[in-house]
């Protein structure tokens, strides 16, 4: 015979300030776990989509990104001579993309533009838009020669002046303005985060004569690896990295961020549970008598083990539903959108967090266990009190 479930529901009210102080640790706990989940799911789900394997970036030796690398004209035609280069079917064209890569700092929409951040500026031609598949044009694209630009998504929602219709003054003394004249997409992956524009128009304004990268695809069935040595070999001397390979780079400080976030929610976590055995220890000492008469009515102590861990659980579990509640509200306030420097890069990457059904039931199961764990102790000195001192105790 199990005790009733609203028995212990209205059992957590007894003590109402005690409750209420290990409500707010909880959610203050979960709260941060979700922003956590939901901010990890943002970069996986950015990071799945810019992993393609037959696509492959060319910087030069030493750098670290496409931002600090320039690449020869003359270095970047050795490409040419790749074997497993992928082609155009209409054509007959290898799918090799010359881009430059430069920064422009624009305000945040989020903070009405007290702050800034650098938001890559990419060059590049017609081919860039078939080795990058999963750009998507929303609108036209800009003219061949003309100064035009079109705007990642991503972008658009994160920074002032990016809408259609807006001007940007790019260039070496930001002295050339550029319009603003379509949107693309690119299934939620780093690209959408920049603006492109045509690259030769893009050199002359910045005084360029050389490249920052190459993208390039290479045919079906080829093996990355191999294509990547002969780039880094002595007759072309460039370094290559899959796009996967290459992002990932890129966002390793944002993985250490989270790292450190989520060592803090442990360390959280840990003071949550042993909130909650302090909690539970009070509710076990100021129940001695309600214990004793239980077990004279033939309610065993496996179920008044049972019944006090129950309680545990639906208290972690309304600090956690108030935590993720809490963390709901707090992006609708301030924004989904949020932004981060890659490593290598002065660019900011934007990532769209949202708190999923997925995320929520993550972060209320654990800490549903941590509640479970913080009231075991408690639970079972509860459970072993014999009657009569239960009695003289109450």
């Amino acid at each position: 015979m199990a005790l009733p479930f609203t028995y212990h529901w209205r059992n957590l009210f007894v003590r109402k300030t005690t409750t209420l102080l290990t409500v707010l640790v909880i959610a203050a706990v979960v709260g941060t776990l979700a922003w956590v989940l939901g901010f990890g799911a943002a970069l996986a789900g950015s990071l799945a989509v810019a992993g393609d394997e037959q696509t492959i970036i060319v910087i030069r030796r030493g750098a670290n990104s496409e931002g600090a690398s320039a690449v020869p004209v003359a270095d970047f035609n050795k490409l040419n001579q790749l074997a497993d280069l992928a082609r155009d079917p209409a054509s007959d064209q290898p799918l090799l993309s010359p881009e430059m890569l430069v920064q422009v700092s624009l305000p945040r929409l989020r903070d009405r533009g007290r702050t800034s951040a650098n938001v890559a500026v990419r060059g590049v031609t017609d081919a860039a838009f078939r080795v990058h598949r999963t750009v998507r044009l929303s609108g036209r694209t800009f003219s061949t020669g003309a100064s035009e630009v079109i705007v990642g998504v991503r972008a658009a929602q994160q920074f002032a002046g990016l809408q259609i219709g807006d001007t940007l003054n790019l260039g070496f003394s930001d002295n050339r303005v550029y319009k603003v004249v379509g949107f693309f997409t690119a299934a939620g992956g780093p690209l959408e985060s920049e603006i492109w524009g045509d690259l030769p128009t893009l050199l002359s304004a910045y005084n360029r004569t050389m490249y920052s990268a190459a993208s390039l695809r290479i045919r079906d069935g080829a093996d990355a690896a191999s294509v990547i040595k002969e780039i880094e070999g002595p007759a072309i001397d460039l370094s290559a990295q899959t796009e996967k390979g290459y992002w990932s780079g890129q966002t390793s400080q944002v993985r250490i961020y989270l790292a450190i976030v989520a060592a803090l929610v442990l360390v959280m976590a840990v003071a949550a549970a042993f909130s909650i055995a302090n909690t539970m220890f009070a509710h076990v000492a100021g129940r001695m008598r309600e214990i004793a008469m239980l077990r004279t009515i033939g309610f065993g102590g496996r179920q008044i083990l049972l019944g006090f861990l129950l309680e545990a659980v639906l208290l972690a579990l309304l600090g956690g539903l108030v935590g993720c509640l809490a963390c709901a509200l707090w992006l609708e306030a301030i924004g989904h959108t949020k932004d981060m420097y890659g490593s290598g890069t002065f660019t900011t990457l934007a990532f769209d967090i949202r708190l999923t059904p997925a995320i929520v039931g993550l972060a209320l199961a654990a800490v549903a266990l941590v509640g479970a764990v913080g009231a075991l102790v408690p639970a079972w000195r509860a459970a072993r009190v014999q009657v009569i001192a239960a009695l003289r105790e109450g």
